[in-house]
């Protein structure tokens, strides 16, 4: 591995290359993609036309193609005022109107590069199209409304906002982007990174926060952004296989079904990390930030390690990853998406070996190879997403798996239901029984099990992909209802055919016990246990995971090196130390049965704010304004003192002006647990102030508390909702007294 520095702030004045400097490959690419953008087919992108300005621009080639790539965005941009998505662009050329709307951030990603960078190489003409595109493009930025858990997304909305805010002087974009910077921090801080491990998300996230601590104006952001990026890269080292140059385990957003590589490789051949043809492009360099040897090489010399981390604060949404030398093995505890790998195995061969993936398939593409279209315009390969629970212990995970495809947003059209483990092509399956499986790859063995599910097959149908899979067969047409299985490995390494031997009979007298109650499945294997209702989604019991699971931020072998980093920030750790005091007992603590002010907030974040009305209780209620141009961040906590255990009832006084500004989200919890976990609470429309009741499913919701402190939270789910009151009764009663 290289020697790596760190890269200077000032780096955009080393890649001022002059024209002589052009490589005559790299001008003959310009000269082709410029031509055929010239073309106007109707799959032409946006972003193409502003990644090609930049490079014209750096390079100070052919300088009047900049117009006319601007003037060809400028049609592709809404210009109209009354549209949802003014100021926003077409992804696609030949699309009627704005779909995606990441297509704004995407454009001003590079956008702002060039005007920050080469705004004096560009014509007059140039800079007032550029200009006019930046100013036209604040507005779908704002409107553009992207939660924090949308990692990528968020992170290339801050630095928009901060790029174009600070080249255009626009004080207000600029606080906003810096507010969002510390939100999402704060987001991070506790519930870790959200699109968490994905080979092409990644390189994206580097690159948002790259630009920031290369670019940005305030050296207090700077900072915060190479912390973040610290946090980023310990990460990458801690979960990073390096017998297939890759970050392994489970993780969400893979479009590489086999192998897990994606734009990270860019990134990662800037540390000589990998030997993927994945030449960083221009563009790359102008966000390079490359970690400290002393930050990354003693988590990847440390083997065997165990990596937890969460990715989320819903049930589950959390991760665990054993890294052997010649193996790795990791297991979510939720499902992240249609793109997910909850279940990875990593055997040690080289780049191109297959990534042992289970997932559930409901379209017959065991290999990620027939994409759809997505209401998105864009294509994809999608699997279901199913109601997932796991434990993991070392080298071994226990994990259950239903989906009704019927009901899978993702998958419109279900023609079956299978539960795969794709395998590397090279690996040898033996069957133990119809249900039990052992695969080898050189001196490494999983055992495999199935349960609940239907016949387990092993399919060599690969073809061309070096790949074979192990597969479940819930239902070979399209299905009729839920399916569920439920899967138990053990991998071990360093065996020959004695040790293989030894751990075959030790796997397979390893019985699991499986109990059946309507849909309630209770599973056990050794010390692992789970039990769930898979047809009401709920985990009821989760046991015998390694210690720590679901609470780290990330850690490796027991060290949770993510809080060490995050607790230095002061947004997070100022936060950090207001929780602590509220569920600690520190300071006055409201009582149940009392109407409490939403104003008296124990602690009320930006960007909630104290507005007055006459006809709120004592004149003012809180809410974050339609304008603020981000929905995230808002929190107002409120501390409770619970006289006596038993169930309590949420009543909050609320005023939803319109159908888009009617919810909020609500958390609850008592010693540092959830008692009810971040929920959606649809006040409903109304055209006056109301007291309404926390429901589920339409049902009144009881709340099951313990004596002592409670911390009742309100967040932004839809901006423009207001509140006014809240009260915790043991009543249930729509209208509590005082009101």
């Amino acid at each position: 591995m290289k020697h790596i520095n760190l890269l200077l702030p000032f780096l955009s004045l080393v890649l001022c290359a002059s024209a002589a400097e052009i490589d005559p490959a790299a001008r003959k690419d310009m000269d082709k993609r410029f031509a055929r953008i010239q073309k106007l087919e109707p799959r032409m992108g946006v972003r193409d036309l502003f990644r090609e300005a930049l490079k014209h621009a750096h390079y100070e080639y052919k300088p009047e193609r900049i117009e006319r790539l601007l003037e060809l965005a400028e049609e592709m941009q809404d210009l109209d005022p009354d549209s949802k998505t003014y100021g926003n662009f077409k992804w696609y050329w030949g699309s009627e109107r704005v779909i995606d709307r990441n297509a704004v951030q995407f454009s001003m990603q590079k956008a702002s590069l060039v005007w920050m960078l080469y705004r004096d190489r560009l014509s007059p003409a140039a800079q007032e199209k550029l200009e006019r595109l930046m100013q036209m493009s604040i507005e779908g930025i704002r409107r553009h409304d992207v939660k924090e858990s949308y990692t990528n997304i968020y992170l290339m909305k801050i630095w928009n906002s901060i790029a174009i805010g600070e080249a255009l002087g626009d004080a207000k974009l600029t606080e906003e982007g810096y507010q969002m910077l510390d939100r999402w921090l704060m987001y991070t801080g506790e519930c870790g990174i959200h699109e968490y491990l994905s080979p092409t998300y990644y390189s994206v996230d580097l690159e948002n926060l790259g630009l920031i601590a290369n670019h940005a104006k305030r050296p207090e952001g700077r900072a915060k952004a190479e912390a973040a990026l610290r946090l980023f890269w310990t990460d990458i080292a801690a979960n990073w296989f390096g017998p297939c140059q890759r970050i392994a385990g489970a993780h969400s957003r893979d479009y590489d079904y086999l192998t897990g590589h994606g734009n990270l490789a860019e990134e990662l051949s800037f540390l000589n990390w990998t030997d993927i043809d994945r030449t960083p492009t221009m563009f790359k360099h102008f966000s390079r930030w490359d970690p400290q040897d002393e930050l990354i090489l003693p988590i990847i010399g440390t083997i065997p390690r165990t990596v937890q981390q969460r990715w989320g604060d819903g049930p589950g949404e959390h991760a665990t990853h054993y890294v052997g030398r010649n193996f790795s093995i990791g297991s979510a505890g939720a499902s992240y998406g249609p793109m997910d790998k909850p279940l990875a195995i990593n055997f040690g061969g080289d780049p191109k070996t297959v990534m042992a993936n289970f997932f559930l398939d409901a379209r017959g593409d065991p290999y990620g190879k027939n994409k759809c279209s997505q209401k998105s315009g864009h294509t994809k390969a999608l699997h279901l997403k199913p109601f997932l629970t796991s434990v993991q212990r070392g080298p071994e995970v226990l994990l259950l798996a239903s989906s009704d495809p019927n009901t899978d947003r993702y998958i419109p059209d279900p023609a079956c239901l299978l539960a795969h483990l794709v395998l590397p092509v090279e690996a040898k399956v033996h069957f133990e029984d119809e249900n039990t499986a052992f695969v080898r790859f050189s001196d490494v063995a999983a055992g495999v099990r199935f349960m609940l599910g239907g016949p387990v097959k092993l399919v060599e149908d690969g073809g061309k992909h070096p790949a074979k899979r192990i597969s479940c067969i819930l239902s070979e047409g399209k299905p009729t209802g839920r399916g569920t299985v439920a899967i138990h490995v053990h991998a071990k390494e360093g065996l020959d055919d004695e040790g293989f031997a030894r751990f075959r009979q030790q796997f397979s007298s390893q019985q699991p016990l499986v109990k059946k109650d309507g849909s309630v499945l209770d599973i056990s294997v050794g010390k692992m246990h789970l039990k769930a209702d898979v047809a009401n989604e709920l985990r009821l019991v989760n046991e015998g995971a390694e210690p720590g699971t679901g609470k780290h931020l990330l850690a490796i072998n027991g060290r949770d090196l993510g809080l060490e980093i995050m607790g230095k920030i002061d947004v997070v750790a100022n936060y950090r130390k207001s929780m602590e005091n509220l569920e600690s007992g520190t300071g006055a603590a409201e009582k149940t049965e009392k109407m409490i002010e939403a104003e008296d907030a124990a602690l009320l974040l930006s960007p909630f704010v104290v507005e007055k009305d006459p006809k709120a209780s004592g004149g003012k209620y809180i809410v974050m304004p339609n304008d603020f141009g981000s929905k995230g961040g808002a929190r107002a906590s409120y501390s409770l003192e619970i006289p006596k255990a038993g169930d309590y009832y949420l009543h909050a006084r609320v005023h939803g002006p319109s159908g888009e500004d009617d919810s909020f989200f609500v958390r609850i919890y008592q010693d540092g647990s959830d008692v009810l976990p971040l929920t959606d609470w649809h006040i409903g429309r109304s055209d006056k102030w109301k007291w309404a009741t926390l429901k589920k499913d339409k049902k009144i919701q009881p709340l099951p508390l313990r004596k002592g402190r409670a911390i009742v939270e309100f967040r932004v789910r839809e901006d423009g909702s207001k509140l006014d009151a809240l009260m915790l009764s043991k009543k249930p009663v729509k209208t509590p007294k005082g009101g």
